[in-house]
């Protein structure tokens, strides 16, 4: 299966993309979450280019190749605009839009600020809505600008894996090439992965309940996926998020914790498969198709909170 690299600027951010199968204005864009990057992708990606599906991974500033400018204070809706503005710049007009663990959480409020470019939707152990650890002290810390990345040149990789591991599901063997992968990135990035992550954590509120009002409107065809295992963001995450969604199907994998896209990759290729072959895509309505102006309205937002060219 071939593989293509691109880059796209978005004002000041570099974001890297990567490309699986045959380009088309159809696609299946994956959003990954806090520690990882596309990478994660690196076997659901070729599965479901092999199943004839366009498919996009896109890196978040700091994670992979993606490049990070300081002075950008990030919130769950600013990344969100920044996705919106790629789907539009990689010319993206129906989209089925796959996130895990944070990118699950900015997948849901993208589905809230430009529902009319999604055909549907699959979150992923999303903790928007709910998480059992905050971690907020860790998140500040590795975000200053002078500690961070100190703090994340010489954090123990054996404190990494143990983290790695317990967020896993029980008896999954680690993937030990990419831990390594992740934990490199992390000694490189991980303040700037860590500070974008916390305007993305923060928007969620202190008792998870900024996202739900924005979700009562949602008519997306929704997949939720979750780990039976997750003790970072548990199932009745996924259930509320079932509640908060019209229509909103949730399925549980026996023995996973908060990785399914590691833990159960066949399993989650499979799923997103049958979920865009089977369910219906949104209908659109005049309104909902003028997809142009509701980008323009993104890229406008985009400007003038992060500065530059859109």
């Amino acid at each position: 299966m071939t593989v293509e690299r691109s880059r796209l600027r978005i004002a000041r951010v570099e974001v890297d993309v990567t490309h699986w199968g045959t380009p088309s204005a159809t696609g299946i864009v994956l959003l990954h979450g806090f520690l990882t990057s596309s990478h994660a992708w690196r076997r659901i990606g070729p599965a479901l280019a092999s199943r004839g599906h366009y498919v996009v991974a896109l890196d978040f500033p700091g994670s992979g190749d993606s490049v990070a400018p300081a002075g950008i204070e990030w919130t769950a809706s600013l990344a969100a605009e920044m996705v919106a503005t790629a789907l539009a710049r990689l010319g993206l007009t129906r989209v089925t839009l796959v996130g895990t663990q944070m990118g699950g959480s900015i997948a849901a409020w993208v589905s809230t600020l430009l529902p009319a470019r999604l055909e549907r939707m699959v979150l992923m152990a999303a903790g928007a809505l709910g998480e059992t650890t905050r971690n907020m002290t860790l998140f500040r810390a590795l975000a200053q600008p002078w500690l961070g990345p100190w703090l994340c040149r010489w954090f123990p990789e054996s404190l990494f894996r143990k983290k790695w591991v317990a967020a896993h599901g029980p008896g999954h063997e680690v993937d030990e090439s990419a831990l390594a992968h992740y934990l490199a990135c992390f000694r490189r990035s991980g303040s700037a992965q860590a500070n974008f992550a916390l305007g993305v954590r923060s928007s969620y509120g202190e008792d998870f309940d900024q996202l739900e009002p924005l979700l009562q409107d949602v008519k997306i065809p929704t997949l939720l996926v979750w780990g039976e295992q997750d003790q970072v963001v548990p199932v009745a995450t996924g259930q509320r998020f079932a509640r908060a969604i019209t229509g909103a199907e949730l399925v549980v994998i026996p023995g996973c914790g908060d990785f399914p896209q590691e833990e159960a990759p066949d399993e989650v290729s499979r799923l997103v498969d049958e979920f865009c072959t089977r369910s219906r895509p949104q209908e659109r309505s005049p309104l909902m198709g003028e997809t142009e102006r509701e980008s323009r309205t993104v890229a406008t937002a985009w400007r003038a909170v992060a500065g530059g060219r859109a």
